[in-house]
C-alpha cells in the first residue's frame, strides 16, 4: 500500500525494495502532492476538472500497490486527516492539504469507482 511513501518511512523498512524503486515511488507521490497543493493554493475547488485529474493520478499511484474500491479509497483518504503521520505528510506541503485531498478524493471516488 502507498502508506510507506506517504508517511515518510524509509526503504530499509521494506525488505526487498531497492533504494532506486523507493526513490521512484517517493518522487511520484511528491509530484502528485505538489500538483494538488498548487491547485489548492490557487483556490481551485475540489470539483474543478484540474483537481479531479490530479486525484485520478493519485488513484493510479495508489493502484501500484493496491486497487481500492470506492469505500476503501475514501477510507484511505480519511486517514489523511485522522492519522497524525499521514496528516503531517500532507500538511508539510500546505496547511489544509490533508482535508482538501480527502474531500477531493471523496468526490472523485463517488464519480469514478463502484
Amino acid at each position: 500500500m502507498s502508506t510507506q511513501f506517504e508517511s515518510g518511512h524509509h526503504a530499509s523498512m521494506h525488505p526487498g525494495m531497492s533504494q532506486a524503486k523507493y526513490n521512484e515511488y517517493r518522487d511520484g507521490h511528491d509530484h502528485i502532492a505538489k500538483g494538488i497543493a498548487a491547485l489548492m493554493v490557487a483556490e481551485s475547488t475540489i470539483d474543478s476538472p484540474e483537481v479531479q485529474v490530479w486525484i485520478g493520478k493519485h488513484y493510479e499511484y495508489v493502484c501500484q500497490f493496491w486497487t481500492p474500491s470506492r469505500i476503501a479509497y475514501k477510507s484511505l483518504a480519511l486517514t489523511y486527516t485522522m492519522d497524525p503521520a499521514f496528516k503531517a505528510t500532507y500538511e508539510a506541503y500546505e496547511t489544509g492539504l490533508a482535508l482538501y485531498i480527502q474531500q477531493a478524493i471523496n468526490l472523485w471516488a463517488d464519480n469514478n469507482l463502484e
